[in-house]
């Protein structure tokens, strides 16, 4: 079984698991018109500006791996394709509710990193990582964690209802095609778990477990970095994905999910956006 949050509230009712499911305001993936918008732009890439609302489409994003903004004012979306995806797949920890299985998901822009401090700065206005213990070391490029469900359900929903370019969190299918990036293994990059030194941040080779910051390791094929370790990130259907910066390499799988409860933020929750035009 899966790691359980203490008091785990049952999230699932009124949170669709498909890639058409439903949820909390504001975190939803499938609002109506979206695959049709998506469709319709087609751009590998859509940058959003936190500050000004403006967003901008690109074919590639050469610059995203040095440009400090990419960690602050600017938050980049890949495209993942929708589709038939192979879910649930690898060897490596497998546990038993991790079923291999086939799912249809929807088109979806992705974000590159896992939201930062700063942005969520800019999203929310507030820092939930103080409140968390342990204590967690000072860094605006540190991905932004303490995030309850509820919390960023609020935070969202207030966000969209601006008139800014609308962002959610990603259905659980859609977060686990974008991180498995094609991949039908345990990890985005194979069986190989040498690789995880350039890939992930886990704690099985890592001394001194702590955050790091965003896109510090290799990207997966679609270029979505983090999406093994840092920060586990929560999905649609209220549970976290992709192991946290103190979790082993074991947890720090696509397959693997954590249900934790709505309300409670924890020091290795965060979140990895969708934009949805």
């Amino acid at each position: 079984m899966n790691r359980l949050v203490p008091f785990l509230v049952l999230l699932l009712a009124g949170c669709g698991a498909g890639s058409g499911g439903g949820g909390a305001p504001g975190l939803s993936s499938a609002a109506a018109g979206v695959p049709a918008a998506i469709d319709q732009t087609r751009a590998q890439w859509q940058v959003v500006d936190l500050a000004s609302g403006q967003v901008s489409a690109a074919a590639a994003l050469p610059g995203l791996a040095g440009d400090p903004a990419y960690r602050d004012r600017l938050m980049a979306f890949r495209l993942v394709p929708g589709g038939a995806v192979a879910l649930g797949g690898g060897a490596f920890a497998r546990q038993d509710d991790e079923l291999a299985r086939t799912a249809v998901v929807a088109s979806v822009y992705v974000a590159a990193c896992e939201c930062t401090r700063a942005q969520w700065r800019r999203i929310a206005g507030d820092a939930p990582w103080d409140a968390v213990r342990p204590v967690l070391p000072a860094g605006e490029d540190l991905p932004a964690t303490g995030l309850s469900f509820v919390r960023v359900g609020a935070a969202l929903a207030a966000w969209n209802a601006g008139g800014r370019p609308r962002l959610g969190l990603p259905a659980a299918e859609q977060w686990e095609a974008a991180a498995r990036a094609g991949s039908t293994a345990s990890f985005p990059w194979g069986e190989d778990r040498r690789a995880s030194v350039a890939a992930a941040w886990a704690v099985t080779w890592e001394s001194g477990a702590a955050p790091r910051a965003v896109g510090g390791r290799q990207a997966n094929a679609w270029g979505l970095h983090d999406v093994c370790g840092n920060a586990a990130e929560l999905v649609a259907d209220g549970s976290a994905r992709g192991g946290g910066w103190a979790d082993p390499l074991s947890l720090a799988r696509p397959a693997n999910r954590w249900l934790v409860e709505p309300d409670t933020g924890h020091a290795q929750v965060g979140v990895r956006l969708v934009y949805l035009p």
